[in-house]
């Protein structure tokens, strides 16, 4: 990893007794924690090695560094185990209070956090970006620089289009409206001091995106992107009234832990996209097969559109859609400032060809 031997036997020792009291806590935790608690433990220790390895890399070149566990500050969460939310007011006097003693570089473990009861928990998919986020805003920073190994945010994948370019600009609204480019707590954090963030790639970082606060968003769309292997419930509309189904459909799902994508009601048939994200898809369609007699299950792809729109795109959107599948299903737009189109369509259909097509119409011109 370009380092000398000399600081090699520095980490091989620091990952030595990380790994031994790695050891000891599964030991006490093999007695009397359940094993999600455990599952949170094991997976936090990938995260201070990495701290570890980093710290000593930086002190190779004099940079003296420090590797920093969520439980030193501490950064306190709630005890949502495996998606927690940092509690912000306490964590920032943490956080402020800690960094004041700290006299080299701090390089803390992302992605991990502990509740008052000294519980560790997780902060959920892209918790590492969430964990400099919420660092940036409690110190105030200027800026905070998420690096990746895919660079920028893109105007669509360029593996599927390869006219596709680099975003230079987006807004809080709009990196929301994204979705997992940055975890929608992160946004949260940039927006509460309106800090700006960069999205840079770690082999060019002039492959650049910035995140700002901004009250004009310019018309047009930003990017497209799209979800593959989704289900469709459609419901067919009796006597019980759309609201009451939709409650019982995402009870289900919620029991299920199945993640409710897009929800569109039409006069013949109540519309639930849905995406397994527990696995358990197949026993929640048992399920709602079982409660609901007429009932459509498709297998679909969804594709989305992101930026600022007015009626003409939407009904240019839904024309696209139509023309690769007739029977494709159009998604809510937010009144009266539409951030975000989404189209769901039949998973027969080819998904790089409907990408293109909307890029060319929407971006590309």
């Amino acid at each position: 990893i370009g380092v000398s031997p000399e600081t090699m036997v520095h980490i091989s020792d620091s990952i030595e007794e990380t790994l031994t009291a790695l050891l000891e806590d599964l030991q006490d935790f093999l007695n009397d924690k359940t094993s999600i608690e455990l599952e949170a433990k094991i997976i936090a220790y990938g995260e201070k090695l990495s701290a570890i390895c980093t710290a000593k890399y930086f002190s190779e070149d004099d940079f003296k560094a420090t590797a920093i566990f969520a439980e030193k500050i501490p950064l306190l969460t709630d005890e949502v185990i495996k998606d927690a939310n940092i509690l912000y007011k306490e964590s920032e006097k943490n956080i402020v209070r800690f960094m004041k003693g700290v006299k080299t570089i701090p390089v803390i473990a992302g992605f991990t956090g502990i509740t008052s009861k000294g519980v560790t928990t997780l902060l959920g998919r892209g918790g590492t970006d969430t964990t400099a986020c919420f660092v940036g805003a409690a110190i105030r920073a200027q800026k905070v620089v998420l690096w990746k190994d895919v660079g920028a945010v893109y105007s669509a994948d360029p593996r599927l289009v390869p006219e596709a370019s680099t975003i230079p600009f987006l807004s809080y609204d709009e990196i929301e409206e994204a979705g997992k480019i940055i975890q929608g707590k992160a946004v949260r954090y940039l927006r509460q001091h309106k800090i700006d963030a960069e999205i840079a790639s770690l082999k060019n970082s002039k492959d650049k995106t910035i995140v700002r606060d901004t009250q004009k968003t310019k018309l047009g769309a930003k990017m497209v992107s799209f979800k593959k292997n989704l289900t469709l419930f459609s419901l067919r509309q009796g006597e019980a009234r759309g609201y009451e189904r939709l409650f019982d459909v995402s009870d289900l799902c919620a029991r299920y832990k199945v993640n409710v994508v897009l929800i569109w009601n039409d006069p013949a048939y109540l519309h639930v996209v849905v995406e397994d994200t527990s696995g358990l898809l197949s026993q929640l369609t048992k399920d709602v097969k079982t409660k609901f007699s007429q009932i459509i299950i498709t297998e679909v792809h969804m594709v989305t559109i992101v930026g600022s729109f007015t009626w003409k795109d939407v009904n240019i959107f839904n024309e696209t859609l139509h023309t690769f599948d007739d029977k494709a299903i159009m998604g809510a737009c937010p009144y009266p400032k539409c951030m975000r189109m989404e189209g769901i369509v039949a998973s027969k259909h080819d998904i790089a060809s409907l990408l293109k097509a909307m890029h060319k119409i929407f971006i590309h011109k």
